[in-house]
């Protein structure tokens, strides 16, 4: 990344915080909520029957890519 780059990120990376601690929502209750919705899906999927651990794996990555969360570098291939 470039320098520019770099600090017209930060910036913005400031700007929302300061909007953010000023601002009518919940980010607590939007946190939790979110993580329960997460949650839930995994246990969805680790309940399933007849399905490899592999694929049950490929599943739970899946949910973390689709919510914008880093499922490591193990599952990377």
């Amino acid at each position: 990344m470039n320098i520019k780059m770099e600090l017209f990120a930060k910036v913005i990376t400031e700007a929302i915080i300061f909007k953010l601690n000023y601002s009518d929502i919940d980010l607590e209750k939007e946190i939790d909520s979110k993580a329960v919705t997460v949650l839930e899906q995994i246990q969805a999927v680790l309940n399933k029957t007849g399905v490899s651990d592999f694929d049950i794996v490929e599943e739970i990555v899946t949910i973390f890519e689709d919510n914008g969360l880093d499922s490591g570098s193990c599952h990377d291939f």
